[in-house]
């Protein structure tokens, strides 16, 4: 029986938010794409927000409320994956862990990844300032960064699991047709919904290109360089009024 579990809303979110993540760690190699990288960052960091929000007000098997999180969901579901399709048309105990775990450590990546601009004076939030080191800010931010990388291969090889043990689920084939071959209650949106997806998915996208035209981050060496030209001006000042 063919169930329709995941709307459209939830996979554009999906789709975006992978692209998001690799252009993100991909553009934060480059010191001169750095401006692109937080424009990504910007648009990742929204995509969460809606996430979080859609974990409330979205659908009924993209609700927090249907993730089985339980000890005993994950016990079962460990004892007996065949079955979890029965149990979890929506996302299964593992698969609602992981989840949690990457909406939870990609907030916290955007959050440091924006105090770090903030602490360096740039950004869109350059005046704010909560006492913390650049360093630390940094530090913060990359071992977030490799917690998600965890928690995505953790989702790749649940998804390889599920192949194996619930092949005829169709649960990859679902990220794109949305149907999953479980017994489930079909699902639709409802106007208050089709407003918040569009209002959310809208904005995500909306940011990039703002961020590009509205944002100017320097690079690095490039503020090395005004630094040390503003000392060389500032020695040059002392020199006159000596």
């Amino acid at each position: 029986m063919k169930t329709y579990i995941w709307t459209l809303p939830t996979r554009i979110f999906h789709w975006l938010l992978v692209i998001g993540m690799i252009a993100a760690y991909l553009l934060g190699e480059e010191e001169e794409l750095l401006n692109f990288h937080s424009a990504v960052g910007y648009t990742v960091g929204i995509l969460i927000i809606f996430r979080i929000i859609w974990g409330f007000a979205g659908p009924k098997y993209s609700r927090f409320s249907d993730f089985p999180i339980g000890y005993h969901s994950l016990k079962t579901f460990i004892t007996d994956m065949k079955g979890s399709k029965t149990r979890s048309p929506g996302h299964n105990p593992a698969a609602s862990v992981v989840m949690l775990g990457i909406i939870l450590f990609t907030l916290m990546i955007v959050i440091s990844g924006t105090l770090l601009l903030a602490s360096k004076g740039q950004g869109f939030f350059n005046q704010l300032s909560i006492g913390a080191s650049s360093h630390t800010l940094k530090e913060i931010h990359e071992i977030t960064v490799y917690i998600v990388i965890g928690l995505v291969i953790a989702h790749l090889a649940g998804n390889l699991v599920d192949f194996i043990f619930n092949n005829k689920a169709g649960t990859l084939a679902s990220m794109i047709t949305g149907y999953k071959n479980v017994d489930g209650e079909n699902v639709q949106l409802n106007t208050l919904q089709k407003i918040l997806a569009t209002v959310g998915l809208v904005s995500a996208l909306a940011i990039f290109p703002y961020t590009l035209l509205n944002q100017k981050i320097s690079p690095k060496t490039e503020n090395l360089e005004q630094e040390k030209q503003g000392g060389e001006n500032q020695s040059e000042k002392d020199k006159d009024e000596d």
